[in-house]
């Protein structure tokens, strides 16, 4: 069966329904989206929910190329710029990115100020800032509170709301 293209305003409205729902029935799901949708959907509307220190924008998004939601978050981008861009990462080269998915998350040198994401079972955990992780039918977020703060990252109230949020903060 092929694939069928989903625009983006669809998928910003499915986001919307999707972050107002994570926090009540474990049991929905965004109807007709795939994991790898979901997932770019999310990865694109995440840095609306962090600041950075220098209260930039975030618009340059570093995607493992191999990963079935590089192709997505192009296509989205594309359809809607903003002045946004995405770029495979090669080599390990993440500098001038804003945000960062996929396995070159991992790698990231902790002291840049690049949003790392990733949907590696115990990436938060482990010191990554953002891990998507699916719950049953849902897409849910797990948020590395001191892994943002050591990087002069801060997450909205919204995103800390919708999120399980695991490291130690220096309020802590």
């Amino acid at each position: 069966m092929p694939s069928k293209r989903v625009g983006f305003s669809a998928l910003i409205g499915v986001l919307l329904c999707v972050c107002s729902v994570l926090s009540s029935e474990p049991s929905r799901s965004a109807p007709g989206l795939t994991e790898a949708e979901l997932k770019a959907v999310f990865l694109l509307r995440l840095p609306q929910f962090v600041s950075w220190p220098d209260q930039r924008p975030a618009v340059h998004f570093c995607v493992d190329p191999s990963s079935e939601v590089s192709v997505l978050l192009s296509e989205m981008v594309a359809s809607e710029a903003r002045g946004r861009t995405v770029r495979a990462i090669e080599s390990g080269d993440t500098e001038g990115c804003d945000v960062v998915y996929g396995e070159a998350a991992l790698g990231v040198q902790r002291a840049s100020v690049a949003l790392r994401v990733s949907d590696q079972p115990g990436f938060a955990q482990d010191g990554g800032m953002v891990e998507l992780k699916r719950r049953g039918a849902r897409m849910g977020l797990v948020v590395n509170l001191g892994a943002l703060e050591s990087a002069g990252l801060k997450a909205s109230s919204k995103l800390l709301q919708l999120s399980e949020v695991v490291g130690e903060t220096d309020n802590e």
